[in-house]
């Protein structure tokens, strides 16, 4: 077999090493390293460092406290969460009712139901229902997926303050009251340990 002309690839270099290669292969390898320095170092590193772990007369700590130790950690990592880190996640688009066809038998000129939009942002689903009246935009929509309650803001494009908030209840739904004004608005909904932000979300006719 002939080896890459350019360099030796690592387990190769390895079996030369531990001398594992059958001797036609051995001495194709000695032959390349004797003319490619970077291979020639390769090898003697790895030579040093073979050498190192066959002189290595270490013992190995009791079974006993290598068990105890790694459920010590086991058990920490799982019961404790660092305190005041907050993940922001964009939301992705996943469905915009408003961009399909009209279903069979709808005529364009009655009236439109609420837009239905559905994003994607992690772990977490949003279902956002979006409805035109006399008095503004009705916001409305529930997170599916892991949720223990939170908060909904809408800010309006240019502000920074949020023009309505609102909470979530028990099966994370929230309706922002009273309706919003038309507009391009940035929606962000804080859970947990996550700020899921939904940008550029038009709200005009």
């Amino acid at each position: 077999m002939t080896i890459n002309p350019r360099h030796i690839p690592f387990a190769r270099l390895a079996d030369m090493i531990e001398g594992r290669l059958p001797a036609p292969e051995q001495a194709e390898t000695r032959a390349h390293l004797e003319a490619c320095e970077r291979c020639t170092g390769q090898a003697a590193k790895l030579q040093r460092i073979t050498q190192l772990m066959r002189a290595d007369d270490s013992q190995d700590a009791p079974r006993d406290v290598l068990f105890n130790t790694i459920s010590m950690f086991r058990s920490r990592h799982a019961t404790e969460k660092a305190p005041g880190i907050l993940r922001r996640v964009l939301a992705a688009l996943n469905f915009d009712s408003g961009s399909q066809p009209l279903a069979f038998g709808v005529r364009s000129g009655q009236a439109a139901t609420a837009r239905q939009l559905l994003f994607k942002a992690g772990d977490v689903s949003v279902d956002l229902r979006l409805a035109q009246g006399g008095e503004g935009w009705t916001v409305s929509g529930q997170v599916l997926g892991p949720c223990g309650g939170g908060q909904v803001e809408m800010v309006r494009d240019g502000e920074t303050e949020p023009a309505v908030r609102a909470g979530l209840n028990n099966l994370c739904e929230f309706v922002m009251l009273p309706p919003v004004a038309a507009g391009i608005y940035t929606l962000r909904l804080r859970l947990d340990d996550v700020e899921v932000e939904i940008p550029e979300l038009d709200l005009r006719a």
